[in-house]
């Protein structure tokens, strides 16, 4: 992979990771497609945490992410505070944390890989994880009335930008960044939400999901 730039990602379900490490026979396949559209296999944090629970992958797993191009990326929080830090621009940033094909250069990096997923550490923040998605289920019944249906009685494609502006500002309001959206409270005008596009993201795929979808958020899974 001498030319990739590892600068553009293509994601994954958790559950599509899993079944790509448990069939060897589709990697050349996945690193085909990769490397010829300069595309890198980017896992989250929340992705890492939730493969801790496969124990009986771990080793596959970590074969598989040296195998074909793959990358950590950076936290939710670190990409906020660089579209915070941007603002009123977006982000130019790469995505990038560290390419796990790196690892193929330390000693016994596989194996490094492979403890990593099964540390206590990580179990513990796999612990974590659940408990926040336990949350969230409670608080998703108990907000989803907060944000009323369209004039038809249901839920329109044409509500998921409003349902991301008032993401944006929530999402703000509760982190550190409270003091910078404060800022704008006598200039509204010159705030761009637009500009967030983590939490739109974000706010979109629980919009699509769980109000038009009308499904039910998982206890057991965390949010994805």
């Amino acid at each position: 992979m001498p030319n990739h730039t590892f600068s553009r990602f293509a994601y994954f379900d958790t559950n599509i990771i899993s079944h790509l490490a448990k069939n060897k026979h589709l990697w050349p396949k996945l690193f085909e497609f990769l490397t010829q559209n300069d595309l890198t296999l980017g896992i989250s944090g929340a992705q890492i945490s939730e493969l801790s629970d496969a124990k009986n992958l771990h080793q596959i797993l970590a074969e598989m992410f040296v195998m074909v191009p793959s990358a950590t990326l950076k936290n939710w929080d670190v990409i906020l505070d660089e579209e915070v830090n941007a603002h009123p621009k977006k982000r130019t940033e790469p995505l990038l944390n560290y390419p796990l094909n790196a690892i193929l250069f330390e000693e016994d990096g596989i194996q490094k890989l492979q403890d990593f997923l099964s540390s206590k550490k990580l179990g513990e923040a796999r612990k974590d994880q659940l408990h926040h998605a336990q949350q969230f289920a409670k608080r998703h019944t108990e907000l989803k009335s907060n944000f009323p249906q369209s004039k038809t009685g249901k839920y329109s494609r044409e509500q998921a930008d409003e349902f991301a502006w008032i993401m944006v500002m929530q999402w703000l309001a509760s982190t550190t960044h409270h003091n910078f959206l404060a800022s704008f409270q006598n200039d509204i005008g010159n705030f761009h939400p637009e500009v967030f596009l983590s939490i739109r993201l974000y706010a979109h795929v629980i919009f699509y999901k769980y109000y038009l979808g009308q499904r039910e958020p998982k206890k057991n899974l965390g949010f994805w």
